[in-house]
């Protein structure tokens, strides 16, 4: 009966994965005679989701590749640098864009500093090329990353051969260990083109032209202002189907990279290069650049702006979203890793089915979800309030995520620990609450700050789901800005940076100390 309990969030969360499956297909099955999608009109927006994601895969992966490299031969802090790319990647989009607004727009810093030159600077960041740089942002940290750490792990045997026959290090990436690097990167390239082509929040603070749509933006725009609910679930389920193909290229392989952990405890020096010394400070200039929008906003504090009850009610619905979030992402993920250890101890096949229910919302863009329960309420006459429905698919995205990173620790040593707990007769409830979760338990201090940092500066669902009385932080940020309240909007998002940078900094402070 206990292991039943364990696993009854993970069937509930089936339950409710194929109930909303099964609404965006009855949609179709139910369409009046008198609705009819015309392709054509949604073309543009289909062909330039993929164009610019493709375009931002491609710069991202390359500029990914050439940052690894060169931030792994600086000899500098490999713990700190890969702690602050994922920082990096997992920044709020209102805060990259608006970091980049303002050091790239026509009155921005850049352009202040080519003035007292005299040269001319006609950069537009409300552009198809400022929508790239934002999406790219994200994605080479995520792609340097995964380079970053394949070198920091690279096996002391291939040290040793390149050390015994004078091979150069750029010799060896260039025939030698090529293979090495490139191992698991077919996941992180599709990873990579599904992340750039849901980037619905860049396109709505970005997008300058009609013709800079995408699928998301048009599903944004013909729900809410346009009231076509019926082309805003069509269009939905058009990028749902585009996602699952591309996701299909990669979701059934389990064997995920284990790049990301580190494996070794020793660090290779190289001979200090001028160049690398250079690049190092440039791809640090590039990532912080972003954060140069703290000294403005910092410097234009306003007790007024913090007192108000705009921002009090949206700090409030934040706060109150991403713990439930939070909370239903841990119960999710522990009910689902129990579950999968279960059928992997019984060596089912099920085990497989169980990876691919969760792994799969990684490639399912929020909107689209978003726009199918919309569709879902409105037909229930608004039954669910918009917290809960925002609650709810925060903490469904973030599952995945929670999942994939504790399973490793979690699923460790797991054939040894069942024929113990059968000999010893401890119940599977006994077993999660002082065996499993004490094991991982400075893993879920680390994913639990990470994910609600990701869940306080979501800016898509809200979008959607929002009124008069239930905004979050991003949104209220954002209407700042749409309003021209440029003082109060940047000084709000800087307390908010500084806030989430603790709330990431503080808990892994915390175990390097205990540790």
């Amino acid at each position: 009966m206990g292991a039943f309990f364990i696993r009854l969030p993970y069937y509930l969360y089936l339950f409710i994965l194929l109930f909303i499956f099964v609404t965006g297909i009855s949609f179709f099955l139910t369409a009046t005679d008198s609705y009819i999608f015309n392709f054509l009109n949604y073309s543009n927006a289909i062909f330039f989701t993929f164009f610019q994601a493709t375009t931002a895969t491609f710069f991202s992966s390359i500029l990914g590749f050439i940052f690894g490299l060169i931030l792994y031969l600086s000899g500098k802090n490999q713990r700190l640098i890969s702690a602050f790319l994922n920082f990096c990647f997992i920044l709020p989009v209102i805060f990259v864009s608006f970091g980049v607004i303002f050091f790239y727009s026509s009155n921005g810093v850049l352009s202040k500093f080519l003035n007292l030159f005299s040269l001319n600077y006609d950069f537009k960041i409300f552009s198809f090329a400022g929508i790239i740089y934002v999406t790219s942002y994200f994605n080479i940290a995520f792609n340097a990353n995964f380079f970053f750490r394949k070198l920091v792990n690279l096996p002391d045997n291939y040290i040793k051969v390149l050390k015994s026959n004078n091979i150069t290090f750029w010799t060896a990436v260039r025939l030698q260990i090529r293979g090495y690097l490139f191992q698991g990167y077919r996941s992180i390239i599709i990873l990579t083109l599904i992340f750039c082509a849901s980037n619905f929040t860049i396109l709505y603070l970005l997008s300058g032209s009609p013709n800079l749509v995408t699928i998301e933006l048009s599903i944004y725009q013909s729900i809410i202002f346009n009231a076509d609910l019926h082309s805003g679930i069509t269009l939905g389920i058009i990028q749902l189907i585009l996602m699952l193909f591309l996701s299909s290229l990669i979701m059934f392989n389990q064997n995920y990279d284990q790049s990301f952990n580190f494996n070794k405890s020793s660090i290779i020096k190289f001979p200090k290069n001028t160049l690398i010394s250079i690049g190092f400070y440039v791809i640090v200039f590039y990532f912080l650049i972003p954060f140069l929008i703290l000294i403005k906003g910092l410097f234009n504090f306003n007790a007024q702006s913090i007192l108000s009850i705009g921002f009090l009610n949206s700090i409030f619905n934040s706060l109150m979203i991403s713990t439930f979030s939070v909370l239903l992402s841990i119960i999710l993920s522990l009910s689902a890793l129990f579950t999968y250890r279960s059928f992997l101890e019984k060596n089912s096949n099920l085990q497989k089915f169980i990876f691919l229910s969760i792994t799969i919302l990684l490639f399912i863009p929020s909107l689209t979800l978003s726009s199918i329960i919309f569709y879902l309420n409105f037909n229930l006459n608004f039954i669910f309030s918009n917290f809960f429905i925002v609650s709810i698919i925060n903490g469904f995205f973030i599952t995945p995520i929670v999942f994939v990173f504790l399973s490793s620790k979690f699923i460790e040593n797991y054939f040894h620990e069942s024929k113990q707990c059968l000999i010893l007769k401890i119940s599977p409830l006994i077993r999660l609450i002082k065996i499993d979760i004490p094991k991982i338990k400075n893993e879920l201090v680390l994913i639990i700050s990470a994910v609600f940092v990701l869940s306080l500066g979501d800016l898509t669902s809200i979008t959607i789901f929002n009124d008069s009385s239930f905004r979050t932080i991003p949104l209220f940020i954002s209407q700042l800005y749409n309003n021209y309240k440029y003082d109060d909007a940047f000084f709000i998002l800087s307390l908010f940076i500084i806030s989430l940078f603790f709330i990431m900094y503080l808990p892994s402070r915390f175990l390097n100390r205990n540790a």
